[in-house]
């Protein structure tokens, strides 16, 4: 698998749900039953990937996925499968990940349901000893069962940072 589809997410995503477009300060308008959902839980799973992530922890990463995830990275269509097992390749060929997440923003779509969004920087040195930077926006899809957050989805555009 390559370089710009093996990497770490960004998504983008429209919700049809009911209350979709309203502002963050509207989100109590559409909460169903159950305990509410804070901003501050999905934060707490966002900075959870993102941890698994810089590790190079491949498993990290895949639990926090649905089973039914898919992904859009870089105009290419991915499954579950194909972004776990692309993982586990691409954080094996690397000697050095960080990565920078910065403009982490974090929306509430109801109690099972939230939209995170950053903008990553990432700087890769393979075990060959190559340098790849790369930046780009990201938008995860998150969802909420049985008091555990993962993502269903996820949108991420890979852009070359030139030395």
């Amino acid at each position: 698998m390559n370089r710009r589809s093996a990497v770490p997410f960004a998504l983008v995503f429209a919700l049809t749900a009911p209350g979709c477009g309203e502002s963050p300060e509207h989100a109590s308008d559409f909460r169903s039953e159950g305990h509410p959902a804070s901003v501050a839980e999905v934060e707490a799973a966002v900075w959870a990937f993102h941890a698994a992530d810089t590790a190079r922890n491949a498993e990290g990463v895949s639990d926090l996925l649905w089973p039914e995830f898919t992904m859009l990275a870089d105009g290419a269509r991915l499954s579950f499968a194909q972004v776990t097992t692309g993982s586990r390749e691409f954080m094996g060929s690397l000697e050095l990940f960080h990565t920078e997440w910065t403009d982490v923003e974090v929306i509430l779509m109801g109690d099972d349901a939230a939209l995170s969004s950053f903008v990553f920087r990432d700087s890769i040195i393979t075990i060959a000893g190559e340098l790849i930077q790369t930046r780009g926006p990201t938008t995860l899809v998150w969802q909420r069962r049985g008091g555990e957050w993962k993502v269903l989805f996820a949108d991420a555009d890979h852009y070359p940072i030139q030395p």
